[in-house]
C-alpha cells in the first residue's frame, strides 16, 4: 500500500474514537473539540497532498497543542494514544509528504535492420553544344559642345564727395 493511503488510513483510525460525544462518556474528548482536532488532522493531510512537510508539520504541532489543552476528564491513556499517534506521523511527514518519485523508464535496445547498399548505374555523360558568341556593335562615343564662359563685368569704384573711396551707396 503507498504511504499517503497509510497517512490517511492512520488519521482515520485515530479520529473514531476521538469523536465520541462527551455527554454520553466524561473520558472522551468533547465533540467541539474533537471537531476541531479533526479539521486540523484534514490539514495534516492536505499538507501531504500538496507535498508540504512544512505545512504538515504546523499543523501536527497544532493538534499536540490541542490534545494537551484537553479537560482534565479525558481518558489519560486516550491523551496518550492520540499523542502517540501524533508523534508517529511527525516521525513519517518528511518521507511521506514529499513527491514521489516516478520510475523514470529504462530504454530498451530494439534492433533495426540496417538496409543492404544497392548498386545504382551511373548515367553516362552527355555532350551538350555550347552556343557560339554573337557580335555586338559598340555604339561610337558622340562629341557634346562645351558652351564658352561669358565675361561678366565688374563695377568701377565711385568716389564720394571728401576724397575718399567707399564703398558704392547702395551697399551702405
Amino acid at each position: 500500500m503507498p504511504r499517503r493511503p497509510l497517512l490517511a488510513l492512520g488519521l482515520l483510525l485515530a479520529v473514531i474514537p476521538m469523536a465520541g460525544c462527551g455527554s454520553e462518556d466524561p473520558e472522551l474528548i468533547p465533540q467541539t473539540r474533537a471537531s476541531a482536532l479533526t479539521s486540523t488532522i484534514d490539514k495534516i493531510t492536505a499538507a501531504c497532498d500538496a507535498e508540504d512537510p512544512a505545512k504538515a508539520k504546523a499543523a501536527i504541532e497544532a493538534a499536540n497543542q490541542q490534545v494537551s489543552e484537553l479537560p482534565r476528564r479525558v481518558s489519560r491513556e486516550l491523551k496518550d494514544n492520540v499523542s502517540e499517534w501524533l508523534a508517529h506521523i511527525e516521525d513519517r511527514v518528511d518521507s511521506d509528504c514529499k513527491a514521489e518519485e516516478e520510475e523514470t523508464p529504462t530504454p530498451t535496445h530494439t534492433e533495426t535492420a540496417t538496409p543492404t547498399p544497392t548498386e545504382t548505374a551511373t548515367p553516362e555523360p552527355t555532350e551538350t553544344a555550347t552556343p557560339e558568341p554573337t557580335e555586338t556593335a559598340t555604339p561610337e562615343p558622340t562629341e557634346t559642345a562645351t558652351p564658352e564662359p561669358t565675361e561678366t563685368a565688374t563695377p568701377a569704384p565711385t568716389e564720394t564727395p571728401g576724397g575718399t573711396e567707399g564703398p558704392p551707396e547702395d551697399e551702405q
